[in-house]
């Protein structure tokens, strides 16, 4: 018994030493597919993103305690369970970046400078399926494993924040910066070094630099939830009820514009009920031209409506390229539309 125990497990170390890189590349190959398809079907599925963040605890938990006790045992049971942790650990990463990439994406405006944060979101997301070199890399590089949880969890918690608490986005990205770098601190630190003045004064001074970074790369960053859905410009707007008569083409005469003036009504979407601090910027020919006042007020998920007027102060209204783009009070760019007005 003994003996043919010996060979079925000599058997299954030479089939795994031999098609164990097939296996992967295939695994690798449906893990992408099956990103895809989560992707697919995160569209507006906003009510999924509690069991992101509870699929972050959990990769949290497991991280920590194999970090911790991986030295406690070397028995087969312990190694499989180890082994089987971190494939679950590599899945939820996987699907959590396919499940945040649409929604970054609906809130990102092209060309800008939030482009970058999508790119690395979906350059994360592709990454986590080559399972045998992104497990190699949360095993050997420790600096990786914790950048990589401080961005996923980041990425998840400035999108989960506003709508639980019903904050602006700026304070929701400031607790979600402060929560993700206090959750990394357990995973790069054990309690020993954390009774150390020397350490805490280090993670005070990078926890600053954390929520600084935060603030200052708002621009860098799509301001998700609120997306921009529409704009139309218009020779006039009923400001009771945003009305407008008649909406010119993307390429309109002058002459349409019977007033003189542009006038722009932007709707945007939230998913809940959030206070948001929006302005306009317009601009002419690739210059500005004028900032409008901020405007305050409760978005909700039927959509809402702001708008403003832009009239040259010295002169008639002259032909162009015109741009309107609708910024947040923090500096992030929901999106913007143009139109060009012709003699």
């Amino acid at each position: 018994m003994r003996i043919a125990r010996r060979l079925v497990t000599q058997r299954l170390h030479d089939l795994h030493g031999r098609y164990s890189r097939l296996f992967w590349s295939l695994h690798s190959a449906w893990a992408l597919v099956t990103g895809i398809v989560v992707l697919v079907l995160a569209h507006n599925r906003y009510g999924f993103l509690k069991w992101v963040v509870l699929f972050l605890g959990l990769t949290w938990i497991s991280t920590l305690f194999f970090s911790r006790y991986a030295g406690l045992s070397d028995s087969s049971a312990f190694r499989l369970a180890k082994g089987f942790v971190s494939y679950l650990t590599r899945v939820m990463y996987q699907e959590t970046l396919f499940f945040l990439i649409p929604f970054y994406f609906y809130s990102t405006t092209f060309p800008s400078w939030n482009n970058a944060y999508v790119v690395m979101l979906a350059a994360l997301a592709v990454l986590s399926c080559f399972d045998l070199l992104f497990d190699r890399l949360l095993r050997e590089k420790p600096w990786f494993k914790l950048a990589f949880f401080l961005v996923v969890t980041f990425s998840a918690l400035q999108f989960f924040v506003p709508l639980l608490l019903g904050v602006r986005l700026i304070h929701g990205a400031l607790i979600a910066a402060g929560v993700a770098f206090l959750a990394v601190i357990p995973l790069a630190y054990s309690w020993s070094d954390l009774k150390q003045p020397r350490v805490l004064v280090r993670l005070a001074l990078a926890l600053l630099l954390t929520l600084g970074g935060a603030r200052a790369l708002r621009f860098a960053i799509p301001p998700v939830p609120l997306r921009l859905t529409r704009v139309r410009f218009s020779a006039q707007v009923d400001p009771r009820t945003l009305r407008i008569p008649a909406e010119p083409e993307a390429k309109t005469p002058l002459g349409t514009l019977t007033h003189g003036k542009l006038y722009a009504t932007a709707t945007v979407f939230a998913p809940s009920r959030l206070p948001a601090a929006l302005q306009f910027r317009f601009l002419k020919d690739g210059g500005t031209v004028r900032w409008s006042r901020t405007v305050r007020l409760v978005a909700h998920d039927k959509g809402f409506r702001i708008w403003d007027v832009y009239k040259p102060a010295n002169g008639p209204l002259q032909p162009g390229r015109y741009e309107v783009e609708i910024w947040t009070e923090d500096g992030q760019l929901v999106g913007r539309s143009r139109i060009v007005i012709t003699l």
